[in-house]
């Protein structure tokens, strides 16, 4: 299958400067008064005709400035990118628009921009007057126009001019629910006959339901470019893990400016050792397969008898979100209490978490709350699977009938 798209090895670096003086001198001086910042890092990627593609990344990632280098709006620092068809399109509200121009105007001069010809507009001029949908103001300058209306028209006339290539850059974070459908019906019609989307959306609702491929891009690195599924499952994770890191640096700050926090010692009453995550081989590791028993194990060391001693676990996702935790105060799960070294074994079973990273905490506690002592915080494990089998973090057996 030809390629719409092909980038190899792609970089844009950028010239930090302190002072904005530095970049006068730079120029009649050999001394470096900046620092060098790559929005994109040696990024190659080939994207077949006829695929929709989310491009996925926090802000800052690298997206942008990617679709700009793509549509030609930006020079690469290194790099080549091949083009194979005419591009459409909207990476901004208000690109290529002349504010004192009417939307009437605008419109021609963009298809002027475009490299159309002036009867070649004519002939879809009633097509984006309606498509855009903003009444009277088509004949009023475009500085009256509020963002909404602005995205309406540059959308209208992106997909009007049958490109080969549509390029969408968060066009439908503006605008009404009505007009964000009818983009995505457009978006679907372009899909079936065959033209290449790139999209990039902060919704992931959006790009699993509308994309068929994504690409991870993280400090203007490509992650991974597939199946939307599967990129989409590591993606989430990574966003989950970012979440509970900003949770324990902020709560991590806190605790530094309060100086009542205090750490106290058990030792002298209990001591975990030596805790494995073991496999259904008897392996240890902390990598599992989807649907396989979990087992993991630890040696506690009693140094006085203790009454009423008990065990717990809870098991997390990667953002630490709670998906289980068992009963804190169970009479079941009582840890031998006499003096000496023991070993606790624990094994899940029937788990079918879906595939991805997460953490177990378990802790050891009496009755009265006296003790409360950690054996595994947020240890991480893995689930693995060749295949997609859905989103979330546990998958639910269903079946269906047409009737």
């Amino acid at each position: 299958m030809e390629n719409a798209i092909e980038i190899e090895n792609l970089s844009k670096r950028y010239k930090i400067y302190k002072k904005p003086w530095h970049r006068v001198v730079d120029v009649f001086s050999e001394k470096t008064r900046y620092k060098p910042y790559y929005a994109l890092k040696d990024l190659t990627v080939s994207i077949p005709k006829g695929e929709a593609v989310g491009v996925l990344g926090k802000n800052g990632a690298g997206k942008s400035t990617l679709l700009k280098m793509i549509t030609g709006v930006t020079e690469p620092t290194k790099g080549n990118i091949k083009i194979n068809g005419k591009i459409a399109a909207l990476l901004e509200l208000t690109s290529g628009f002349d504010q004192e121009l009417t939307g009437i105007e605008n419109i021609y001069l963009k298809a002027l921009t475009m490299g159309m010809q002036r009867k070649d507009m004519d002939d879809q001029m009633d097509n984006i007057i309606q498509f855009a949908d903003i009444g009277d103001y088509i004949y009023q300058p475009v500085r009256t126009y509020s963002s909404g209306m602005k995205s309406r028209l540059g959308f209208a006339i992106s997909v009007n001019v049958n490109p080969d290539i549509l390029i969408v850059d968060e066009v439908l974070s503006v605008g009404d629910d009505v007009f964000k459908l009818k983009c995505i019906d457009k978006m679907e019609e372009f899909k079936r006959e065959g033209k290449t989307i790139f999209f990039v959306s902060h919704s992931l609702f959006t790009v699993k339901s509308f994309c068929n491929k994504c690409m991870w891009i993280k400090d203007g690195e490509l992650m991974c470019y597939g199946e939307t599924g599967e990129i989409m499952v590591q993606y989430e994770n990574f966003l989950k893990e970012e979440k509970a890191k900003d949770r324990e640096k902020k709560k991590q700050e806190a605790l530094e400016s309060n100086k009542t926090a205090q750490i106290m010692s058990k030792a002298d009453l209990l001591q975990f050792s030596n805790f494995t995550f073991v496999n259904s081989q008897g392996e240890k590791t902390s990598k599992f397969q989807f649907g396989e028993e979990i087992t993991f194990q630890v040696n506690y060391e009693i140094k006085k008898t203790m009454e009423d001693l008990v065990w717990c676990f809870t098991i997390r996702d990667a953002e630490t979100n709670e998906i289980f935790g068992s009963d804190k105060k169970s009479h079941q799960n009582a840890l031998i209490n006499t003096i000496g070294t023991h070993t606790l074994k624990v094994t899940l079973k029937q788990i079918k978490l879906l595939p991805g990273k997460y953490l177990l905490s378990g802790e050891a506690t009496t009755q009265s709350g006296a003790l409360y002592m950690s054996y595994s915080n947020k240890r991480p494990f893995y689930v693995e699977l060749d295949q997609f089998r859905g989103t979330g973090v546990h998958y639910i057996e269903h079946n269906f009938e047409n009737l």
